[in-house]
């Protein structure tokens, strides 16, 4: 069994929903993290509360940053390296939705999905990355979806994006495989988050999964043994996130 405390976290999108329940649970257990989100207000609230309520957490820092910047990545990076000395894992969480029929959605914001989904996941790994391999030793989880797997009407943008980062991550770990880092795909069923707002889908909150269900996958794949990972993984409810909840 790994010590989480000695792990040196990099999570996105971790002002809401998935990435701060992982945020929270990594921090109950003692890990050192840095926090990145472009809501700066929510993620100061995060912090606060790790701060507060997560004693085992010894260094927790938030960072204002949209994960399309190159700029502001290198950034980030820079000062986690400089304050912790090393990243153990990077956790691709942050991402969008957008909803409507492919002939009529906005091309800007068709990209915008692509833009934050893929291109984002992709920046963040490139700049930690070479902080990694020199190391020899890390470990990357991606955040897919059950829909990057199959398909959904009405949302080709995020399907195309989660189809994409699951490609991503197959490759990546064919190439750095040989440097003992490990690549790991999260696919999530619907999940009670905030990412549904102002579209038409209603998960039934009896039903449907909560954050704290994708944290306790991404910290059971962080435990694995080193030499070994969990590459591919579904999180799903038992029973339609659907069905009975009111539209």
């Amino acid at each position: 069994m790994q010590d989480i405390s000695e792990k040196h976290v990099i999570i996105t999108g971790a002002a809401s929903g998935i990435g701060k329940a992982i945020a929270v649970l990594l921090g109950n257990k003692g890990a050192n993290l840095m926090l990145l989100d472009k809501d700066y207000n929510s993620l100061k609230a995060v912090k606060s509360y790790i701060s507060e309520k997560c004693p085992n957490c010894h260094t927790c820092f938030a960072e204002k940053c949209d994960i399309r910047d190159e700029k502001r990545i290198k950034e980030c990076i820079a000062k986690f390296i400089k304050n912790c000395g090393k990243i153990d894992v990077l956790i691709n969480n942050a991402g969008i939705l957008d909803y409507g029929k492919l002939h009529e959605q906005d091309p800007k914001r068709w990209f915008d999905v692509i833009n934050t989904n893929l291109y984002g996941t992709f920046l963040c790994s490139r700049y930690v990355l070479p902080h990694m391999v020199k190391r020899k030793k890390g470990h990357i989880i991606n955040m897919s979806s059950v829909y990057g797997k199959n398909a959904s009407a009405d949302s080709s943008a995020y399907c195309a994006s989660k189809f994409g980062i699951r490609g991503l991550s197959q490759s990546l770990q064919q190439e750095v495989g040989r440097y003992n880092i490990r690549v790991s795909i999260i696919h999530p069923s619907t999940t009670q988050t905030n990412l549904f707002k102002g579209t038409p889908f209603k998960p039934n909150k009896n039903t449907a999964l909560v954050p704290e269900d994708i944290a306790r996958t991404i910290y059971s794949t962080i435990m694995m043994r080193p030499g070994s990972t969990i590459s591919d993984v579904d999180v799903v409810p038992i029973r339609d996130p659907y069905k009975g909840s009111k539209k």
